[in-house]
């Protein structure tokens, strides 16, 4: 007999046929600007350093950077630490995942007449492919753990939406080599296999988690918060929770087996730290002056915002925390963990210096968990289709428009139409839907202080804004006026408060550098 393909692998096909047929119209891996070239630049300069630092210049210390015939040309970003060393700011879990397609790439460049230097458009072309990859087997995993919960129907509905109606596609086509593919991949896989290994808890099951997990956090350190899922799947209640207890004192060896794994891969990074720095742990973000405020998250903003919010740019994800309610009565025992997941999720991500994720389209870190994401989706959607024929349609009628608003919306961002950062209520309605924007835009944007924003401080530059009287004053008498604007910002003055609080600075301090850096901005712009 023939075998039928399912809903659910179509679904699988299409989003791949789709993110295959997008990727080759834009050819990413060989556009550049003046500057920049193909997929390696920003983040991905740093995440992909290790590899041809060390198989192609051959020294992951990058002693060759001081040498008079090497033009680094943005090849490699690096931090110069005190003792003189060059430190790579990110760690190796990327390189790790790229190093497949990094040496496939290098074993074919010769027979393509492309240079073997780890940067000509084969190696982008790899790494560009990479990304694809990760996301279908990511999406593969999804689909078997929706259809272990849910009708074919909704599994196959809920794999179009995350694939096409989320800025997942946007991270896998257009800036795919960021982290964000690559852990939800990871993410879902993880989510996998904790659910089989609370279901039989084997020892290759526990080999794989382990690894699993000390990739995710190779990849991303804080997406460490996944472990909750493990610690809480299949509980809903007390009963359940002393139940968890005894069942992981039973499973003692498991859990150590599942610690080894997860440091596993992390002994490269630790030798790598210790000949850099001296130490095996260390915080490499320090020396860029990236942190967490926790005492000041920004929920609200990272939610409902017109600059980044997750729920203004990717609409399907607050259908899926709707679900929340749904999935709480058709799965209790995997309610819980997913909603302490998202909660902690939410709050550490709205509590980064740079809570907008700096340039992205909408808020990429929650890209990560999509995977997870899905099971409440697919239990709305579910909820939806049994609710009778007129019911389903109008709900296909508004997932589709959800689908169709998220591709507009990431061809808006390739064209400048969504601004990276500096989106505000007026620009976005002002240029909905529209292919070019609108004159007006421009003078509509908020841009942020990201030295600011570092020390906990938010301020935003209006591009509207008319700073040719500021310009026309005397100095002391400029700096006076910003002084005074800022002192009556309440919200402001407290954050400036609690920076002076951290860095051990007088309150009157730390408001002259937010003064001084301010008056200088407008003065120069």
């Amino acid at each position: 007999m023939k075998s039928k393909i399912s809903l659910s692998s179509i679904a699988i096909w299409i989003i791949f046929a789709a993110m295959l047929a997008t990727m080759g119209s834009y050819h990413n891996w060989t556009r550049s600007k003046p500057g920049e070239r193909g997929v390696i630049k920003w983040d991905v300069i740093s995440y992909y350093g290790y590899l041809p630092a060390t198989f192609i210049y051959g020294d992951v210390k990058l002693g060759f950077i001081a040498d008079k015939d090497f033009a680094n040309n943005g090849k490699f970003m690096y931090y110069r630490l005190e003792n003189g060393n060059r430190l790579i700011q990110t760690s190796m879990g990327l390189s790790i995942l790229y190093s497949p397609f990094f040496f496939t790439a290098h074993a074919l460049a010769p027979l393509f007449g492309q240079a073997s230097d780890g940067y000509s458009s084969i190696y982008q072309l790899f790494l560009a492919l990479s990304s694809l990859f990760y996301v279908i087997i990511g999406l593969f995993f999804l689909k078997r753990i929706l259809l272990r919960y849910f009708s074919k129907g909704a599994t196959a509905i809920s794999l179009l939406l995350v694939g096409l109606g989320t800025n997942l596609f946007f991270y896998t086509v257009h800036e795919g080599p960021m982290s964000h593919a690559y852990n939800f991949a990871l993410i879902t896989i993880f989510f996998y296999l904790i659910i089989r290994w609370y279901e039989r808890p084997a020892l290759k099951t526990a080999i794989w988690l382990g690894l699993t997990y000390g990739m995710i956090v190779l990849v991303r350190p804080s997406n460490i918060i996944a472990g909750v899922l493990f610690l809480f799947w299949g509980v809903s209640g007390w009963t359940s929770c002393r139940e968890r207890i005894r069942f992981l004192t039973a499973h003692v060896s498991s859990i150590l087996v599942m610690v080894f794994f997860f440091i596993l891969p992390w002994i490269p990074q630790f030798i790598y730290w210790k000949a850099i720095t001296g130490s095996f742990i260390y915080n490499s973000y320090g020396p860029s002056g990236s942190s967490f405020f926790l005492d000041s998250p920004h929920i609200r903003e990272i939610l409902f915002s017109y600059r980044k919010g997750w729920f203004v740019y990717t609409p399907v994800m607050l259908l899926a925390t709707m679900g929340l309610a749904f999935l709480k009565g058709k799965l209790k025992q995997g309610s819980p963990g997913i909603l302490i997941y998202l909660v902690l999720q939410v709050y550490l991500l709205s509590s980064w210096w740079s809570w907008w994720n700096g340039g992205s389209f909408g808020l990429r870190s929650f890209v990560d968990i999509y995977g997870v994401m899905a099971l409440p989706l697919a239990a709305l959607i579910e909820h939806l289709l049994k609710r009778g024929r007129t019911v389903a349609l109008l709900a296909g009628a508004l997932l589709t428009f959800l689908i169709y608003v998220n591709q507009y919306q990431t061809f808006q961002y390739t064209r400048g139409v969504i601004h990276y950062t500096g989106m505000t209520k007026e620009a976005y309605w002002l240029n909905f839907l529209k292919l070019k924007p609108s004159g007006a835009f421009w003078q509509m944007l908020s841009i942020p202080d990201s030295e600011l924003a570092r020390l906990g401080i938010y301020y935003d530059y209006h591009t509207g804004s008319d700073n040719s009287a500021l310009k026309e004053l005397e100095e002391a008498r400029g700096m006076e006026q910003v002084r005074m604007e800022i002192s009556g910002d309440r919200k402001l003055s407290r954050q400036i408060g609690k920076h002076a609080h951290r860095a051990e600075l007088g309150y009157d301090e730390a408001l002259e550098v937010v003064v001084s850096r301010v008056y200088n901005y407008k003065i120069s712009h």
